[in-house]
């Protein structure tokens, strides 16, 4: 785990936190880091203890668990964190997360964030601010997902990715999945606001033009 402290504590979540302390109890809570292969689960509802995911390196994606009609809910890249939701609650945990490729991925156990959380302010005012940017998010998501045309949950995405310059990371198909459209709707999505004049588009590169009135447009 040593090998890896660079990459932990440049996390957000750790500015600022003692970090003697910190490792202290890393080490005292069973915290570890661990490898995945392509399409090995990094968390699901079998996964028994509760743990927060923080991802060092690879990419993970995050999916409803029903076997009978999967969803991909969530694209989970180098720094992102999984597993929060369900830490300090009875509920089963919600979705399956699986790696892409290969995963690098940073486990805190229930303990250590509790032992944080207690004893270091800086630790529990980041953890404040991750919940607050999670709900933000799951109210963008479901936005989108409800938002009727193809064109506008297109537009309600890019739009929440707040910049002008976008590379997106994933295919048209996993994008499709994301947003619950088909492909063939998805293209002629980004075809209508590149012809609308609120995009331009090359390859994977996306160039928001005016995010304001691209809303204003798909209502």
């Amino acid at each position: 785990m040593k090998r890896y402290f660079s990459k932990i504590f440049n996390h957000f979540l750790f500015d600022g936190v003692n970090r003697e302390q910190t490792v202290h109890i890393f080490e005292e809570t069973g915290c570890e880091v661990r490898s995945f292969a392509d399409g090995e689960i990094l968390l699901s509802p079998a996964s028994g203890e509760k743990k927060v995911g923080l991802i060092l390196e690879g990419s993970a994606v995050v999916k409803t668990p029903d076997p009978s009609k999967t969803a991909l809910l969530r694209f989970l890249r180098a720094g992102d964190l999984c597993g929060i939701a369900n830490l300090f609650t009875e509920e089963p945990f919600v979705s399956v997360i699986y790696a892409e490729k290969s995963c690098c991925v940073f486990f805190m156990t229930e303990a250590a964030v509790r032992r944080l959380l207690e004893t270091d302010h800086a630790f529990l005012y980041r953890y404040l601010s991750f919940l607050s940017g999670r709900v933000c998010y799951l109210n963008r998501k479901i936005g989108y997902l409800t938002a009727g045309s193809a064109e506008r949950r297109l537009a309600l995405y890019l739009a929440s990715l707040k910049s002008t310059e976008i590379r997106l990371q994933d295919s048209i198909a996993s994008l499709s999945e994301l947003l619950d459209v088909g492909r063939a709707s998805l293209y002629r999505a980004f075809d209508r606001l590149i012809a609308d004049g609120f995009i331009e588009k090359s390859g994977r590169r996306i160039t928001v033009l005016n995010s304001v009135a691209m809303l204003k447009a798909y209502q």
